[in-house]
């Protein structure tokens, strides 16, 4: 689904507010139209709001952390392709956020492109 621009639209859920805008700066000069949350709770009511084609969520925040934020947005998420991002990688919370409904993890520090190669991964995979 695109946004009435014709771009898709990607929602990152980060409470660190220079990944966000990082995240954001690469994502719309990609052309993707982007908005911005900085908890698991926030990052709901987005979607309560708003279709996203993609999410890209932190696992480890204050508040509601990613994980909790994909065990309560369940059907909610619907078409959404999500993609965890974490500085504290690991094989156990990687296979956890798959068996919850994530496509893919993607361990902190990264490179823009590979945040960029992941999404073009899901989209050709849609």
């Amino acid at each position: 689904m695109e946004s009435d621009n014709g771009r898709q639209k990607i929602l990152v859920i980060d409470d660190e507010a220079n990944m966000c805008h990082m995240l954001s700066a690469v994502l719309k000069r990609a052309g993707y139209s982007v908005d911005t949350a900085t908890d698991g709770q926030a990052g709901l009511q987005q979607i309560g709001q708003e279709h996203y084609d993609f999410i890209l969520c932190d696992i480890k925040m204050p508040v509601m952390g990613g994980m909790d934020f994909l065990r309560a947005a369940g059907a909610r998420v619907g078409q959404s392709t999500v993609i965890m991002m974490s500085a504290y990688g690991s094989i156990d919370a990687a296979i956890e956020a798959m068996k919850l409904g994530a496509y893919d993890y993607i361990s902190k520090p990264f490179k823009p492109d590979e945040v960029l190669l992941t999404l073009k991964k899901a989209e050709e995979r849609e």
